[in-house]
């Protein structure tokens, strides 16, 4: 071959200029909005998601999402025919989410662009891969460019964007290059035989554009400094006469502004005088209506204030009066409260010692009642013992008789003590 593979590379991605030219292009259209956001409004268990209207108040119950307008570049390389041929993909994507698609992914309002590049990356690189295989077994690219096919590319992911309703626009990017060529395969003759081809057609094309934009930078070049030197020698006649009359211009524009600036200076001395007049009248007024003011002020400040300490005083004899009156019946309530309640607590505290003298001596008795009947169950059981045994004698028993009746005699007038 006698072309690098850097020309064949720029033939492949320019591609023809006729069948450019006879190619109609498809533009997908997209209405992109920069202002719009999206209106979260929750109210207790209500919660409404809406497009932000115009004169929108936000709420304590409202957030506020924007849908921003994102690029998104997506890139990727494939290898083909056995790596004799490297295609560069390169698509770029700007995408902007639509009110029906931030619906369905409310939860995520805040992270929406990047779910849309995560969900959807993987779905656009099996697109463009379907869209290559079926276009490229075919060798016809080779003559035609890869134009068409990025345009099929950028519709297809397009279409499939909008239909999820994401807002998008795509341009697509293909760039092929090819290896040095190998030793010749069976079945690939077509494609190396397509290559030499187009690449001796670029070569023809390219020497005759040359030699002819030669011949035309040479004439251009010539009319130029033609047209340099004409334009130079009208500058200067053009700059002379520009001087004399810029010169002229000036001097009138300076006896002008001399003029105006006397008159305006007279002008404003007598300004000045009027106005420095006028203020020492308007002045002098002021200060004798405030003195008048002033005046009139003071007296009825002075009226008021007599007033006031009048009423003062009548008020302040009025409440000393009430408040010794309340003084002398507080203490009066005060000594005959003191009282009853001496009084009383005088006659709780005899019937408390009342009681606990009672009370103790209730327990005294009860105490010896008890003594006593522990003391006579113990002589019984004694006096028992006694009288069954044939040991004792008949004398010693009467003695415990006589024992026995002179504690019930005690027991009997101790019990007849405490009523007397």
């Amino acid at each position: 071959m006698n072309n690098s593979p850097a020309e064949i590379d720029q033939w492949l991605i320019e591609g023809v200029q006729e069948h450019e030219k006879s190619f109609e292009l498809q533009v997908w259209e997209t209405n992109f909005d920069v202002e719009r956001q999206l209106v979260y409004s929750k109210f207790g268990p209500y919660s409404k998601l809406f497009l932000r209207p115009e004169k929108f108040v936000q709420r304590f119950y409202h957030t506020l999402y924007p849908l921003l307008i994102e690029d998104w570049a997506i890139i990727e390389q494939l290898q083909l025919y056995e790596g004799f041929c490297t295609l560069d993909i390169k698509l770029e994507v700007r995408f902007q989410a639509t009110l029906a698609y931030a619906q369905s992914q409310i939860e995520i309002l805040s992270e929406i662009n990047e779910h849309i590049k995560t969900t959807y990356q993987s779905v656009i690189l099996d697109l463009i891969h379907h869209k290559l295989f079926v276009a490229l077994p075919d060798d016809a690219w080779v003559q035609a460019g890869l134009g068409d096919i990025e345009r099929a590319i950028d519709f297809a992911v397009s279409e499939m964007l909008v239909l999820n309703n994401i807002q998008a626009q795509t341009t697509c990017y293909l760039k092929a290059s090819f290896a040095e060529f190998p030793d010749v395969q069976l079945g690939k003759e077509h494609l190396y035989l397509s290559v030499l081809k187009k690449n001796f057609e670029v070569n023809e094309q390219q020497r005759e554009e040359l030699f002819r934009q030669e011949q035309l930078s040479e004439e251009q070049a010539l009319a130029h400094k033609q047209l340099q030197l004409e334009l130079l020698k009208e500058q200067a006649e053009l700059g002379q006469l520009k001087q004399a009359q810029d010169a002229e211009h000036k001097r009138r524009l300076l006896l002008d502004q001399e003029q105006q600036l006397q008159v305006q200076l007279a002008i404003e001395k007598r300004m000045h005088v009027q106005k420095v007049e006028h203020e020492n009248e308007l002045k002098a007024i002021e200060f004798e209506a405030s003195l008048r003011e002033q005046k009139r002020q003071e007296e009825q400040i002075r009226a008021g204030e007599q007033k006031i300490q009048a009423e003062q005083l009548a008020h302040q004899s009025l409440l000393k009066e009430k408040q010794l009156q309340s003084d002398i019946a507080k203490q009066e309530l005060e000594q005959t409260s003191w009282l009853v309640a001496k009084n009383k607590e005088h006659e709780l505290q005899l019937e408390h010692e009342q009681k606990q003298k009672q009370l103790k001596f209730d327990m005294d008795v009860a105490n010896k009642k008890r003594e006593e009947q522990q003391r006579i169950e113990m002589q019984e059981q004694s006096y028992e013992t006694k009288k069954n045994s044939d040991i004792y004698l008949r004398r010693e028993i009467e003695l415990l008789e006589l024992d026995k009746k002179r504690l019930e005699l005690e027991t009997a007038i101790k019990e007849v003590k405490p009523e007397g």
